[in-house]
C-alpha cells in the first residue's frame, strides 16, 4: 500500500462519517468533501482532540468555526422543536455530532485494518496544536449552505494500515444449517433496550434523590451505548435522532464470547438475587 493510500482512505471515511452525523442530527441532507483550495479563517472555533484505542495520547483533531457549530446546533434543535437556544446549547450539540463522526470513522477504520479501533477520551482544547498537518473540508446541505472546517491526525493513524491483520477467509459450508424449528423462532419478539451506563449508589444516596437530581453514569458522552436483547449485550452503537425520536446506529457487534459473558453475568445476578430473597 502506498503512503498516500491510507491518507486517502482516512479522508474518504471522515467525509462519509461527518456527512452521516450531520444528516442524522439535523434532518438535512449533507455532503462533505475535501477542499484543497480553501484556507478558511475559523472564528470562535471549537477545537476537539480525540484519543483512539491504539494510543493513549491524542491522535486526531477537528476544528470548526462558530458559523458551522452554531448552525449545526440550530438545525438539530429546530428539528426537535426547540427554537430558543444559546451558544452553549449549540456547543453541546456539536460535541454530539463530533462524537458520532469519530465513532463512524473508527468503525470504518476497524473494517479496513481488521483490528478493532474505538474512540476513547475526547475533549475540547483552547487552541489548535502547532504540529498537525490540516485537511480542509467543505460541508454542504440541501439548502445550498456551505461551511468549512478542518481536521488533522498524527502519522500513527495512517500507520495502522501497515499493521493490518491479513484477511481470514471463512471456510466454505455445504449449505444452510438452519432447521425448520429455528425458522419458527424467527417470528418471536424479543425486548430490546439501550444502556447509557451504570453506577452504584448507597441507600442513603438513593433516598436523597428528588426532582432535578443528577445521577452520573460510568460512560463518557462520546462512548458507544450498549444494545441489550434478553439481558445480553449484542451490539454497541451511537445515539442518533430520527424524526424527533432517539435511535441507535449500530457501530460494533459483540463477539460470541462477549454475548455469552454478558448473559452469564446477568444470569448470575438473578440467581444471587433469588438466593438472597
Amino acid at each position: 500500500m502506498s503512503n498516500s493510500e491510507p491518507t486517502s482512505r482516512i479522508v474518504s471515511h471522515f467525509e462519509s462519517a461527518l456527512a452521516r452525523a450531520l444528516s442524522s442530527m439535523t434532518g438535512k441532507e449533507f455532503v462533505v468533501t475535501e477542499d484543497r483550495k480553501q484556507e478558511p479563517e475559523l472564528t470562535e472555533p471549537i477545537v476537539w482532540q480525540q484519543c483512539l484505542s491504539f494510543d493513549p495520547d491524542p491522535v486526531l483533531w477537528l476544528v470548526a468555526g462558530k458559523d458551522l457549530w452554531f448552525s449545526a446546533g440550530k438545525l438539530t434543535l429546530a428539528a426537535v422543536g426547540i427554537d430558543t437556544l444559546t451558544d452553549e446549547d449549540c456547543r453541546s450539540t456539536w460535541q454530539e455530532i463530533v462524537g458520532q463522526t469519530i465513532g463512524g470513522l473508527a468503525t470504518m477504520l476497524t473494517s479496513d485494518v481488521q483490528k478493532e479501533i474505538t474512540a476513547t477520551r475526547g475533549e475540547e482544547q483552547p487552541a489548535e496544536p502547532a504540529d498537525v498537518v490540516w485537511q480542509v473540508f467543505a460541508a454542504k446541505n440541501d439548502d445550498g449552505d456551505t461551511w468549512y472546517l478542518k481536521a488533522g491526525w498524527l502519522p500513527s493513524l495512517a500507520g495502522q494500515y501497515d499493521r493490518a491483520a491479513p484477511e481470514v477467509k471463512a471456510p466454505a459450508t455445504g449449505g444452510s444449517t438452519f432447521s425448520k424449528t429455528f425458522d419458527l423462532l424467527l417470528d418471536v419478539a424479543l425486548p430490546v433496550s439501550v444502556s447509557f451506563g451504570r453506577t452504584s449508589l448507597q441507600i442513603r444516596e438513593v433516598l436523597k434523590l428528588n426532582t432535578g437530581s443528577i445521577v452520573e453514569l460510568n460512560r463518557l458522552v462520546v462512548e458507544p451505548v450498549d444494545v441489550i436483547v434478553n439481558d445480553c449485550v449484542i451490539a454497541r452503537g451511537e445515539v442518533v435522532v430520527v424524526d424527533g425520536n432517539y435511535g441507535v446506529r449500530v457501530t460494533h457487534l459483540a463477539s460470541r464470547e462477549d454475548r455469552l459473558r454478558s448473559g452469564m453475568s446477568s444470569g448470575s445476578a438473578r440467581v444471587a438475587a433469588g438466593v438472597g430473597a
